[in-house]
């Protein structure tokens, strides 16, 4: 239930803030001022890492006349919990044992209503009425298992076209094979170009905690994909590649070590194909999907790995944007909507990445591999030592310590080993890591032994 404390709202300015409001608050010089349309007030500590992710996230809301849903302390008025609501029209309602699973127009991702929520009752009529009504509500969830516990009506004078999300009515009807929403006929390309090409779209990924277009936010699987896509058709465009684009329906259940569940669940999912030459006269068509794998990969793959075998699979032309389960299709030539997706999953990446799980990927999700140690993370700034003993001392042992989190740019990380004689045998290796970014970087220690 909304409350001074609780509310979902739109921003009315980001500034800087007046003196604080409690002796025990930070500096003044460290506080951000957020005044909310409807006269709240929040401050944020911009010196932490967070504080500054969450600025720029509610500077960006602003400028897209988004909502954002804010927990305050009601003494210090400090900003305890920053969310993005999804402004969404409702689709499907289907009953679970639990609850019910939500459609949310537009969102791949699969959203649930549990019988657990203490306002259960309350909040699946606010959904059902936006359903009949076809009218956009603000709808706010969890942030990792994607459970509803809040839905927002909104003005009339809000009831626009979403950032990312579609007129009230589809662009087009569903379309018969061959109309504008049809394969094109793809030159076929040499899998070194297929390479070549992914490797660019990939060039773009997030830096997590400071996401900016025009970055796009691959380590953000949860959901997005339609706006990330998008962009990767204009993108192969510009370097003169016609893509068209796969559509997967159905109960997708994906590995990831980029959600901190180490999965993420999907009612479909879209990425752009190209066709490429196998050799020997034959072709195939390939998908270029950085969220999923680190290549260009066969269609049958890509969906191979989606988790249902029952999947439905539907090729389009790459100027869909977006494309229902019922066959309605949405254009956007100017990549406005898209743009606006980017922009959401961008905030979104910077609000996990600051947040108690930290930035992508998750150790927990990693396996262990051959020839790494251990795995660590280092805060911004910050020098930490690990130790690693037990090694034989007539072996030669090379150490490298290798950043996991993805942040093109600068140099991340510096390190220097150290070594212990531990016994007349035995050696311990002190590995001192130290974070020249300012944000956490995980990392893997890998080893190589030259000789025995």
């Amino acid at each position: 239930m909304t409350s001074a404390n609780r509310f979902v709202d739109f921003i009315g300015s980001v500034g800087s803030a007046p003196a604080p409001a409690a002796a025990a608050a930070p500096s003044v010089t460290t506080l951000t001022q957020v005044a909310f349309q409807r006269g709240q007030i929040g401050l944020v500590d911009t010196a932490a890492p967070q504080g500054r992710a969450w600025v720029q996230v509610l500077n960006s809301l602003q400028q897209s006349g988004a909502p954002a849903y804010v927990e305050v302390d009601p003494v210090s008025r400090m900003i305890t919990r920053l969310l993005l609501p999804h402004v969404v029209r409702v689709g499907a309602i289907e009953p679970m044992a639990d609850g019910v699973e939500v459609e949310l127009l537009i969102s791949h991702a699969k959203h649930f209503l549990r019988k657990s929520e203490p306002a259960f009752d309350r909040l699946l009529a606010a959904l059902k009425a936006a359903q009949a009504k076809g009218s956009r509500v603000a709808v706010t969830e969890t942030p990792l298992d994607h459970e509803i516990f809040e839905v927002h009506p909104l003005p009339e004078d809000a009831d626009r076209s979403a950032p990312g999300q579609p007129p009230a009515a589809p662009a087009a009807t569903p379309s018969p094979a061959g109309d504008a929403d049809a394969p094109v006929a793809l030159a076929v390309v040499p899998l070194a170009r297929a390479h070549s090409l992914f490797e660019q779209m990939n060039a773009r990924v997030c830096c997590p905690a400071g996401a900016a277009a025009p970055c796009i936010p691959f380590d953000y699987p949860d959901d997005g994909c339609w706006g990330r896509a998008h962009e990767m058709y204009r993108l192969a465009g510009l370097q003169g590649v016609q893509v068209d684009k796969v559509w997967i329906y159905g109960n997708l259940r994906v590995a990831t070590s980029n959600n901190p569940r180490c999965e993420v669940r999907w009612g479909w999912h879209v990425a752009p194909t190209l066709l490429v030459d196998t050799g020997g006269g034959h072709s195939d068509t390939y998908v270029i999907d950085p969220s999923l794998f680190p290549g260009p990969v066969p269609r049958a793959t890509w969906a191979g790995v989606q988790g249902d075998p029952n999947a439905v699979l539907v090729p389009t032309a790459g100027s869909v944007f977006y494309r229902s389960a019922g066959g309605a299709i949405t254009t956007d030539p100017s990549f406005a909507q898209s743009n606006a997706v980017l922009d959401r999953y961008r905030n979104e990446l910077r609000i996990r990445a600051t947040g108690a799980d930290g930035p992508p990927p998750y150790l927990n999700c990693l396996p262990a591999r051959p020839g790494v140690q251990f795995y660590g993370a280092v805060a911004p700034g910050a020098t930490h030592s690990w130790f690693t003993f037990g090694w034989p001392a007539h072996w030669h042992v090379l150490w490298t310590v290798m950043p996991l989190t993805t942040c093109p740019g600068a140099a991340q990380l510096k390190w220097r080993t150290r070594i212990e004689r531990a016994s007349a045998t035995a050696a311990t290796y002190w590995i001192v890591v130290t974070n020249l970014s300012n944000a956490t970087v995980r990392f893997e220690a890998r080893y190589d032994v030259l000789s025995r």
